[in-house]
């Protein structure tokens, strides 16, 4: 909004929107600086503040990452996240699990996870230690991920289904 449509408002209507925009500016910055701080060395990554991120030092990122919101990646194990992933509203990327054959306390098992560029995790979707997904598949919301996926594959739940994304018509990246 420009300066001279806010002064046409009504001072209150004004202010309020001053305050939005303050407000804004500084989650953004806030959000900015946290993620040069979890990943200093990239650029161009946003981690949106609700993320949780643990162990931040075995997670290599590519380019033009997006964590969006109240996703959570636990790296117990090493995690790589290729170029161009987008990680939607609550999405669950971690590497460790109890090994419930011993007694409790269960020992911790740890396995890497691979996602390859261009994936997109939907809401809610869940991948497993020892995975690996391969470059411009999709991950639909509520999926749980514990095989390995090949490149250009749809995959939905409630039942895991893989379907080729290799006959459709896509625009180039």
């Amino acid at each position: 909004m420009s300066v001279e449509a806010l002064l046409r408002l009504s001072p209150v209507r004004a202010f309020t929107l001053s305050v939005i925009a303050v407000i804004r500016f500084v989650a953004r910055t806030i959000n900015l600086a946290r993620s040069r701080a979890l990943f200093p060395n990239v650029s161009d990554v946003f981690v949106h503040w609700s993320a949780e991120i643990k162990f931040p030092h075995h997670i290599t990122l590519g380019q033009r990452v997006v964590i969006g919101q109240r996703c959570t990646i636990g790296a117990a194990a090493p995690i790589f996240i290729g170029d161009d992933v987008h990680l939607s509203k609550g999405a669950f990327v971690d590497t460790g699990y109890a090994d419930i054959t011993t007694l409790p306390p269960y020992k911790v098992i740890a396995r890497p996870i691979r996602i390859e560029r261009g994936v997109w995790l939907g809401a809610g979707a869940m991948v497993l230690g020892g995975v690996t997904i391969g470059e411009n598949s999709i991950v639909a919301a509520g999926t749980v991920v514990r095989k390995s996926i090949p490149p250009n594959t749809v995959v939905s739940a409630p039942r895991p289904t893989l379907q080729s994304l290799e006959g459709l018509d896509r625009l180039p990246r």
